[in-house]
């Protein structure tokens, strides 16, 4: 009798056990995936908000090794029957170089159900990458500096600036969208830049600074040593946190960004922990995350709290303000643009 309640108890406490604990639905217990990471806080949301609920609902684990998303594009592309990751972090320039070595794995709605949740502006690259934040190459000034709100990229060429623009070169994806901005908004494509070049060239005499560092960009700024210019909102809003009183505007020339994705390496050894991963991180669990930290725009229907979304440049009404970027053909291109700027604006 004894023996038959302990056995009754023991169901009705498995049955009452979340999921995540249940030892059977742990099926991808010794198994870890490889994936590039940014680092630092990057890397630290996708534990926390990826691989935690992941290892507690699957037994999946996650290794991310940070570095330049370069160097990993580099090796998956060099090693395409045994990739060293599973899963690529890289942003919008480097997805038309992978899909041509048909190095991605394609993903659709079919295997990832959170692929449905994508705006509709969210995927550049058909069934390749999932796309999980926008980062914006926005306008910015320091408000006690520069007392003439600026509202356009063309204000940079405005004679009280003089000596305090900072931007970006083109070895910096900041740079290589404030020349497609300056090129469309002035008559130009990515078949002519030459309307960009020259916008630039008139922005040109007031540059205290080209360079291809974010970190040494944004010192700039906080040192007041650049009080306007080109940069990441993301960078931006990690400023204005700090109190650096930067402006963050969406310039009249429109939005441009690139989008983060991850992307399933073809040969990965495990695929249906790469989708069980991918699904993980389209939750608006891990998107929201994004977006509140570093106030990246995100790519989901999430529901943001007011005053992130209030933050956020890519979000709402917001979003028709973003202008879509044909990375193949800037591939094909920047070399070129590349070798005109640096002959143009040293």
């Amino acid at each position: 009798m004894h023996r038959r309640n302990f056995m009754a108890l023991a169901a009705t406490t498995i049955l009452a056990t979340p999921s995540i604990l249940r030892a059977q639905d742990r099926k991808f217990e010794g198994i870890t995936l490889q994936v590039n990471g940014y680092g630092g806080d990057y890397d630290r949301l996708m534990t926390e908000l990826i691989s935690v609920p992941l290892e507690q609902s699957t037994g999946l684990k996650v290794s991310y090794t940070p570095g330049a998303s370069a160097a990993a594009v580099a090796k998956v592309i060099a090693t395409p029957d045994s990739p060293p990751f599973d899963i690529l972090l890289c942003d919008s320039p480097s997805l038309p170089e992978l899909v041509a070595a048909e190095a991605l794995q394609p993903v659709t709605e079919s295997e990832i159900p959170g692929l449905g949740r994508l705006i509709s502006s969210a995927r550049e690259f058909e069934s390749y990458g999932v796309p999980i934040c926008f980062s914006s190459n926005a306008l910015t000034y320091n408000t006690d500096i520069v007392k003439d709100p600026l509202i356009a990229f063309a204000d940079l060429a405005r004679t009280d600036l003089a000596g305090g623009v900072g931007l970006f070169n083109l070895e910096n994806n900041g740079g290589l969208l404030l020349l497609i901005a300056l090129a469309e908004a002035n008559g130009g494509s990515l078949d002519n830049m030459d309307p960009g070049f020259e916008a630039f060239g008139k922005i040109y005499p007031n540059v205290v600074s080209l360079t291809p560092s974010t970190v040494n960009l944004q010192q700039l700024f906080q040192q007041g040593e650049a009080v306007a210019g080109a940069f990441w909102d993301g960078r931006i809003h990690a400023m204005r946190s700090a109190g650096v009183p930067m402006a963050l505007v969406s310039p009249s020339e429109g939005l441009y960004a690139v989008r983060s994705y991850f992307c399933p390496v073809k040969n990965s050894r495990h695929p249906e922990a790469v989708q069980a991963f991918l699904e993980q991180a389209l939750s608006d669990e891990f998107i929201a995350g994004l977006a509140s930290f570093f106030r990246y725009g995100p790519t989901t229907n999430v529901k943001l709290e007011d005053d992130v979304a209030e933050s956020i440049l890519t979000y709402g009404e917001g979003l028709n303000n973003l202008k879509p970027v044909d990375w193949t053909k800037v591939a094909a291109n920047r070399s070129a643009w590349f070798t005109r700027f640096n002959r143009e604006f040293r």
